[in-house]
């Protein structure tokens, strides 16, 4: 829908048939992740075929009809944001609606009837004008594939006359908004990550889609993200993002076409966080793994992604929280959702140890992953258990230890995880060492609200470099949370510039562990590491 030639809502229209008693319970978009009462940005709210009551639940529309009548829902869904997305803004879940494109989760934009979710279902985007381009993974729901109204949840629409495809095969690509890499760049790395990941699973090809929208390049700020679909991903990225930032990113989310839907699913709700550590940290351990296996990564790129996770880890100010708290705060707490990323990939790397030693080397994880996803699949009716239940009895199965006290331990109890100095084999070791805390030194929110420095600690690395309350800082270079990397400030201190520079450490010792390359790898022997390490 459009005012003066400016993008202002999607209209919606569902057809249904009424509940068989007489009263359909309609699901109105209400929370995905970070957002809340989505069902605050519907506008003109009609039904056709039924009146409409209310409920304690206002994301619930109560539609009284004759049974099985045939109904007509319409509104309009409004934009979320009133300004375009910005690096600052993390990963919007929000609906995008700007004026001259969009991008929407399903999850946000589609009323369905509650309990329904299998019900057969199709879909149509019509009405836009000439140049207007569109794409989505509901256009999948036709021919051989039938689509559910799950499907219609699940899922992104993004469209404007800036939007830019690419296809191979059955692979689309479509883009919005101008990067620091080109469009033919961002393709083919789709499409080379794309075919490893179906490569490993031996899977054909398929209809999938890939969507990028744009977040506006914000000086000192970087962010991406992306969220997993069951026939698609959908990215949101700085500008100023670069084509190997987007490598892991890429992986992970394409790894979610897997893990967890096809492996046992999720919870449910507020249960969801309880097997995030085998959803998003055995994601993270198969990410790595597979782009080396690819020759996406390098050697160097493997034991750098891994030392700036475990980084991550081991500093962590969460770090021995038990998974209650996951459950608890995965939507609410930045680091704690961080936590079952972090917890996974080294639960991983420690049974696939044991699993080759128990079976003489004739076992890996990639034997239990894809036994987990047969045993899904011969299930006769729809798996009930999450993928995290699942992979303890069919890593038992296939001649794996037991597993129950370590999960006890470093998941239910949190535990900190140490790995063993040989859990990688013989071309990277695990280095146990001891680092300084990160210390910026000052109140970094207080910062940014009041636009000076504010809250400096009297003694901090920064305050002994020159740093004063006050100080407006204007450029700044260093590594947020990694206290070995120094700090360069430039900042206006009265009338006059200065630059800073101070290492960020604290006063308090942080237990680390790290992987070390061996030294002196010939060619032969490097790819021989690039073997092993990725499973190959």
């Amino acid at each position: 829908m459009f005012e003066k030639d400016a993008l202002v809502a999607l209209q919606v229209e569902v057809r249904l048939r009424g509940d068989a008693d007489g009263l359909t319970r309609l699901k109105l978009p209400d929370h995905w992740g970070t957002a809340r009462e989505l069902w605050t940005l519907l506008r003109d709210f009609t039904v056709e075929g039924a009146t409409v009551g209310a409920d304690d639940d206002l994301s619930i529309r109560p539609l009284t009809a004759a049974p099985n009548a045939p109904l007509v829902v319409r509104y309009r869904v409004v934009s979320g944001f009133d300004r375009d997305p910005t690096a600052l803004d993390g990963q919007p879940f929000l609906p995008i609606i700007r004026p001259t494109w969009f991008d929407v989760f399903g999850e946000a934009l589609f009323a369905y009837p509650e309990g329904r979710e299998d019900d057969p279902a199709t879909f149509v985007w019509r009405d836009a004008p000439a140049g207007f381009q569109f794409a989505s993974d509901l256009e999948h729901l036709a021919g051989a594939r039938p689509g559910v109204v799950g499907d219609v949840i699940e899922s992104v629409v993004i469209g404007g006359p800036g939007l830019r495809t690419r296809a191979n095969g059955q692979v689309r690509v479509a883009i919005l908004g101008d990067y620091d890499f080109t469009h033919d760049a961002f393709f083919d790395l789709s499409l080379a990550v794309i075919a490893s990941q179906r490569e490993f699973w031996g899977d054909k090809d398929a209809p999938f889609l890939i969507t990028l929208a744009p977040q506006k390049r914000v000086e000192g700020s970087m962010t991406y993200g992306g969220t997993g679909r069951s026939d698609a991903f959908t990215l949101t990225v700085a500008e100023n993002a670069t084509i190997a930032d987007l490598r892991h990113l890429l992986a992970h989310e394409y790894f979610h076409t897997w893990n967890a839907r096809q492996l046992g699913g999720q919870a449910d709700g507020t249960a969801e966080g309880a097997g995030k550590w085998f959803a998003e940290g055995f994601t993270e351990f198969y990410t790595w793994r597979l782009l080396l296996r690819a020759g996406i990564y390098s050697l160097e790129d493997f034991v750098t992604a891994w030392n700036e996770a475990l980084h991550e880890y081991w500093t962590s100010p969460v770090r021995d929280e038990p998974n209650a708290r996951i459950v608890a705060d995965y939507w609410n707490d930045h680091a704690v959702s961080r936590l079952p990323y972090r917890r996974g990939p080294l639960l991983a790397a420690i049974w696939e140890q044991r699993l080759r030693h128990a079976t003489a080397g004739a076992r890996d994880l990639d034997d239990v992953l894809k036994a987990m996803r047969t045993k899904v699949q011969a299930s006769p009716v729809k798996f009930a258990p999450d993928a995290a239940s699942v992979f303890p009895p069919v890593y038992r199965e296939l001649g794996g230890p037991d597993i129950a006290a370590d999960l006890e331990r470093f998941v239910d109890q949190g535990t900190a995880i140490r790995m063993p100095a040989d859990v990688f084999g013989p071309c990277v070791r695990v280095v146990d060492s001891v680092r300084r805390n990160f210390e910026r030194g000052w109140d970094a929110d207080a910062t940014a609200a009041a636009g000076r420095v504010t809250g400096l600690r009297k003694g901090s690395a920064a305050w002994r470099a020159g740093l004063r309350d006050g100080m407006t800082i204007l450029e700044r270079d260093g590594k947020p949370g990694d206290s070995t990397v120094p700090y360069m400030l430039r900042v206006r201190d009265g009338k006059r510039e200065r630059v800073i520079r101070f290492k960020p450490e604290g006063d308090k010792e942080i237990p680390l562990q790290q992987l070390e390359l061996a030294p002196g790898l010939t060619p032969e022997r490097r790819a021989a590491c690039v073997r092993e390490l990725s499973g190959a």
